[in-house]
C-alpha cells in the first residue's frame, strides 16, 4: 500500500462502504473531523486508488433473475473466453482461479431453461460444472484494511 490509512481514513471507508450517498459533512460529525477534512481525505483516497469507484447495489431478485449460479469451467487452451465472459450480462463476477478449474463465475437466470443457455454457452469454451446457490450468508461485506494477526 503506497499510503499510510489512519483510523480517520478507515472510518471513513466504512462509512462510504455502508452508505456512499452519506454526506461529507454527515461523515464528518460521526468521525469527528470537519466537512473540508473529510473532502479532503477522501478526494486523496480516490487519486491513490484506494477507492475505485462508487455504484448503486442492485436488487437481482427485483429485475427477474431468481437463480444465482456459481459456475466452474475448466478450458482448454486456445479457446479463450474472456470476450464471452465481459459481454454476458448474465456473468456479474469472473475470477480465474488455481487448480483443476481456469475460472469461477458468478451467473444470474431468470429461471433453469435461462441458465441452461448460459451453460450451454460456456461449454464452447470448455467443460463446465454448476452449482445453485441456495442461501447467501455473506455478501457484499465492506473491505477492511488488513490486520496483522499475531501467532
Amino acid at each position: 500500500m503506497n499510503q499510510k490509512i489512519d483510523a480517520y481514513d478507515q472510518k471513513i471507508l466504512q462509512l462510504l462502504q455502508q452508505d456512499a450517498r452519506l454526506s461529507h459533512a454527515e461523515m464528518g460529525r460521526q468521525v469527528h473531523l470537519s466537512q473540508p477534512a473529510v473532502s479532503e481525505r477522501i478526494k486523496r483516497l480516490e487519486a491513490s486508488g484506494v477507492i475505485r469507484a462508487y455504484r448503486a447495489e442492485i436488487n437481482h431478485k427485483a429485475l427477474g433473475y431468481q437463480i444465482t449460479a456459481m459456475i466452474r469451467i475448466a478450458t482448454q487452451q486456445g479457446r479463450p473466453y474472456a470476450d464471452f465472459v465481459a459481454n454476458c450480462p448474465e456473468i456479474i463476477d469472473c475470477y480465474t482461479v488455481t487448480g483443476e478449474d481456469g475460472a469461477v463465475m458468478r451467473v444470474l437466470a431468470t429461471d433453469v431453461e435461462h441458465l441452461q443457455r448460459i451453460i450451454n454457452a460456456l461449454n464452447a469454451f470448455g467443460s463446465t460444472s454448476t452449482a445453485i446457490v441456495l442461501t447467501t450468508h455473506v455478501a457484499g461485506k465492506p473491505v477492511a484494511v488488513p490486520s496483522l494477526i499475531s501467532t
